[in-house]
């Protein structure tokens, strides 16, 4: 049953690239490795290969708003649809313990981790004694693509917690589109 799934995925895969749409018509949920379902209600399945990332990822729909996915000066890719969604991919990207020193480095936010693991985080970025400026919740996570280390993370605004988990989910679903 997975060899069927996996040449199916990978039939899939096939005809994406070789149509050139970028995109599929999306899945509402796929199955992982450890045999759990992941629910992408309202997101469909993008490759990132015209923004030099052999990756697909899925994302929001564009009935919510439109989406902009674009390259920065930086080589990482940033997204955006509406203003509920914004995330950047950064190739060559820092580890999570990296990114912890950055953070604990930081003179000017308060940072307190909310989750940890090996290849994710998720924090409270507040700024001392000052309750006028909202708290932001960022993430940030690591993925391996093709033996790259990229790390994805939420854009620098104040977002809900439901957007940051539709975020954080759409961004753990980043992977190469043959994988090897």
């Amino acid at each position: 049953m997975k060899k069927i799934q996996l040449i199916s995925a990978l039939a899939i895969a096939t005809s994406i690239i070789a149509c050139g749409g970028g995109e599929s018509s999306g899945t509402d949920n796929v199955e992982t490795s450890d045999s759990t379902r992941v629910y992408y209600s309202n997101m469909e399945q993008v490759t990132l290969f015209d923004f030099g990332v052999d990756a697909n990822i899925q994302l929001p729909k564009e009935d919510i708003g439109p989406r902009k996915i674009e390259n920065s000066a930086t080589e990482s890719i940033t997204i955006a649809v509406n203003d509920k969604f914004g995330i950047e991919i950064n190739p060559f990207g820092l580890t999570v313990s990296e990114k912890k020193e950055e953070l604990d480095g930081n003179l000017v936010y308060t940072i307190e981790y909310i989750e940890e693991t090996a290849d994710k985080i998720i924090y409270k970025k507040s700024i001392t004694d000052n309750e006028e400026i909202k708290a932001e919740h960022p993430f940030f996570l690591t993925k391996n693509i093709g033996g790259e280390l990229y790390s994805v993370q939420s854009l620098p605004n104040v977002f809900s917690k439901k957007a940051i988990d539709k975020m954080i989910l759409s961004a753990e679903s980043l992977a190469a589109i043959n994988p090897s």
